[in-house]
């Protein structure tokens, strides 16, 4: 575990009940493994106790041990410049996995801050390095679920001016926060705007004006951070490029 998480943690197996969201499920319960290597799996998989709001999983340049999926809760992963500026990277969620891009030079490059108390499971680098050349298949999940991830972080920066580019942002977000918090289309953010600004690279006054658009357009309703998805045929037409009336 990173240098400034919590060292409390717990095997897996005693924790299967809260494994049905995540993203490693398919692999941490790979069908039609022999007994043993299930145990060896398990093994190298530990799950943390709560870590509060505020806390730092990792920060840059600490050492890289492991790669985190996130359990419950979420994790903001930024940067800060030599002038002290913030520069926000990505959002993760309930099984969602981050750390990955530190194994070279196995040093961190980004902080990892806990924005929603969180949970993780813990995955030794060194020991899935070694167990993935034992099990068939685990070493190809594990590359599809990286890829996934910055396949989603590229699309953002694909739109073709702030509307679409939110759109596109909230559409994804929508669906990441049905799968890690329930059915639902109704939520409390975790993060501010401000910080979802920082993100999509935008000024505040972007991004109020932004959320007019989409409120306008009867896609979403906000209240502070609060976020009602009206119509996701709406907001999903919008991120692939649709103009809005008004525009």
């Amino acid at each position: 575990m990173g240098a400034h998480a919590k060292s409390c943690t717990a095997s897996v197996p005693s924790f299967r009940h809260a494994c049905g969201l995540c993203s490693l499920q398919g692999w941490c319960w790979l069908p039609g493994l022999e007994q043993s290597d299930l145990k060896r799996l398990h093994a190298i998989i530990r799950h943390s106790c709560p870590l509060p709001e505020g806390h730092h999983l990792f920060r840059a340049d600490d050492p890289f041990t492991a790669i985190y999926a996130v359990n419950s809760g979420c994790i903001k992963s930024y940067t800060t410049d030599l002038q002290g500026h913030e520069h926000v990277r990505d959002f993760h969620f309930p099984g969602e996995l981050l750390g990955f891009d530190a194994a070279y030079p196995e040093r961190h490059h980004f902080n990892a801050l806990i924005i929603k108390a969180a949970s993780v499971c813990i995955i030794s680098y060194r020991d899935i390095a070694v167990l993935s050349r034992r099990i068939p298949g685990l070493q190809t999940l594990i590359l599809a679920l990286m890829s996934r991830s910055f396949s989603r972080q590229q699309q953002c920066v694909e739109g073709s001016d702030a509307t679409q580019q939110l759109a596109i942002f909230l559409f994804d977000l929508e669906a990441r926060l049905r799968r890690g918090y329930g059915a639902d289309y109704e939520f409390e953010l975790p993060m501010s705007h401000e910080s979802i600004a920082n993100y999509l690279r935008f000024t505040p006054e972007t991004m109020s004006r932004v959320i007019s658009k989409l409120q306008q357009a009867g896609a979403i309703l906000v209240n502070r951070r609060r976020i009602r998805f009206l119509d996701i045929a709406c907001l999903n037409l919008i991120a692939q490029g649709a103009r809005l009336d008004q525009e």
